[in-house]
């Protein structure tokens, strides 16, 4: 007999793989046990998902016990219910954490481990994670990190798709590591946010505290920038390092509040980001428009509101179908009459 608080720990995958296969098989023998799992998942899914925080390093405890007793490793992490800055997002925003291995490796139970893991976040959500190292990442919309399964053992070092907001433990032993496509971000001792989604040739980094060494991808010419508070510092796709110092701070980091600030940036990028933010295709119609320059702030809960306000800041207007938006631009009547 099981009760409902293991079949919680089922549904948000925090059992053993025996204990998951024990559950899996009462379940089998009762239809009433199934609709019970039924309802427990749906209840997860309207009040678990949302802004949830995954604890890394409690897993790993868990894992280092599971490898100790001889038992199949699993891979899975622990959600617990608070937000990264301690208060509800201003949207409402699911922290979807993707772990296509972990789900293999529960359903499937195979002896080996694979050497990453994978954390991911879809358009229009966010995720936090708690390394075993007291460090916290906070992903942003659509992006992708990966990071070995022995982090922390001998070096930390973590891949990026993306943006997200790292908030690090200094160790000058271990330093910490981002890799891109475009460059690598290592930590001396900082918070600092790094931009690097796959379709823009080149990786940002803001460094809200501390320093942060900036070079470019492995193999390149090791052209690089250390980055200290308010810079941020640019490795386009050619290679060049580009640094700009005093920066504001709230234009690149706000989206870590549920904002997100423009100051004098091309419109391409507004969309770019735009469409992560509210899962939206959105293209001009008009050339003209990609080339114009936009200043303006989001904190709005609906999609349909952003883009009311961004047309107007064109004087444009805009159409929508779905998830496919088109700008357009105002034609004004000179007739007299």
């Amino acid at each position: 007999m099981f009760a409902e608080s293991d079949l919680l720990r089922y549904v948000e995958g925090d059992c053993s793989p025996a204990e998951a296969a024990a559950i899996q098989a009462w379940i089998a023998a009762d239809q009433g046990r199934g609709a019970l799992l039924d309802e427990l998942q749906a209840l997860w899914r309207v009040t678990g998902a949302a802004a949830r925080r995954w604890d890394v390093a409690g897993a790993r405890r868990r894992l280092r016990a599971s490898d100790a007793s001889g038992a199949a490793p699993l891979l899975y992490l622990v959600p617990h219910r608070s937000t990264f800055w301690g208060s509800p997002w201003p949207l409402r925003i699911a922290a979807a954490v993707i772990l296509s291995l972990a789900a293999a490796l529960l359903w499937t139970r195979r002896p080996h481990v694979a050497p990453f893991r994978e954390f991911a976040t879809g358009p229009g959500q966010r995720a936090e994670l708690s390394l075993p190292d007291g460090s916290r990442i906070l992903l942003s919309v659509a992006t992708r990190l990966r990071m070995p399964r022995d982090f922390g053992v001998r070096e930390r070092r973590v891949e990026l798709d993306g943006e997200a907001y790292f908030v690090i433990q200094h160790d000058s032993l271990r330093p910490f590591v981002v890799r891109t496509p475009y460059g690598t971000a290592e930590d001396l001792g900082t918070e600092f946010d790094v931009h690097a989604y796959e379709p823009e040739d080149g990786v940002a980094v803001v460094v809200a505290r501390g320093r942060v060494a900036l070079h470019g991808p492995d193999g390149a010419p090791r052209r690089g920038l250390t980055l200290g508070a308010r810079d941020r510092g640019v490795i386009d796709a050619r290679g060049r390092a580009i640094r700009t110092r005093g920066i504001r701070l709230e234009s690149y980091v706000a989206w870590t509040r549920g904002a997100l600030v423009f100051e004098d940036a091309p419109l391409p990028r507004v969309l770019a980001q735009l469409g992560r933010w509210y899962d939206l295709d959105i293209q001009t119609t008009d050339r003209s428009l990609d080339a114009e320059r936009v200043t303006i702030a989001f904190g709005f809960s609906a999609a349909d509101d952003a883009l009311l306000a961004l047309a107007r800041v064109l004087d444009a207007r805009f159409t929508r179908t779905g998830r496919a938006v088109r700008l357009l631009p105002v034609v004004h009547d000179r007739r007299r009459t």
